[in-house]
């Protein structure tokens, strides 16, 4: 059963990555129309971006990378997306402080700094979707 339980867990990494991909082309799109065409500065433009994602990220998590336990989901919709906004707050914390550290300590170009920041902060933002946004109530 071991075995199972690992391949489940692995399927279940893949389609996070595919639904974090959607959310690092929505957060980078967002970055940098606001931007680009906006002139919003990257300080202002970059936390909007992230909220937007996390909401794309969240839709197609619940939707499809934790599918198999919708019926079974401990908590309502609007429960999880405010765990979900919360669980990804550290995340969005380390996407934002990698972005400035880089933009402007390092001079590296706005959008580079913002995908080293997503890659950094996906990492927490996958065990705590796992663990306690998307808990199924036999997880426990």
């Amino acid at each position: 059963m071991p075995e199972f339980k690992n391949k489940e867990k692995l399927i279940t990494l893949i389609k996070f990555g595919l639904v974090g991909s959607s959310g690092i082309i929505v957060n980078s799109a967002v970055l940098w129309i606001l931007h680009e065409l906006f002139a919003v500065s990257v300080t202002v433009a970059s936390p909007v971006a992230i909220a937007v994602a996390v909401f794309n990220n969240f839709t197609w998590n619940n939707i499809f990378t934790w599918k198999e336990r919708r019926e079974s989901f401990r908590y309502s919709y609007f429960h999880r997306l405010w765990k979900y906004y919360i669980s990804t707050s550290l995340g969005a914390l380390i996407n934002y402080g990698v972005l400035l550290l880089l933009l402007y300590l390092f001079d590296l170009n706005y959008l580079i700094s913002n995908f080293a920041g997503i890659f950094v902060g996906m990492i927490s933002n996958y065990i705590l979707s796992d663990k306690w946004v998307f808990k199924a109530l036999q997880d426990e």
